[in-house]
């Protein structure tokens, strides 16, 4: 816990000479840092896949067939950068 309050005291004294526009830049800053880089995303993505969840359950054969083959062909160029 004492390298904890270690790092708190440090970084008030980053911005203790810092103006008020600048703090302010320096919190939108850091709200950035913290919801793109520091929280974890396979959360969030699990839950947005988890969403399409039982959405092919009713399909008809023939879409199924469809589907199938527009499947296959898009693995057929995985990893060599095409799009279908």
């Amino acid at each position: 816990m004492q390298t904890r309050v270690m790092y708190e005291q440090q970084l008030l004294e980053e911005i203790k000479g810092l103006s008020a526009k600048e703090m302010e830049r320096l919190l939108k800053l850091v709200h950035l840092v913290r919801e793109e880089f520091m929280k974890p995303k396979a959360t969030d993505e699990a839950t947005s896949i988890m969403s399409f969840a039982g959405c092919l359950h009713d399909m008809k054969a023939e879409d199924e067939a469809v589907f199938d083959q527009a499947v296959t062909r898009r693995s057929m160029f995985a990893g060599r950068g095409q799009t279908l």
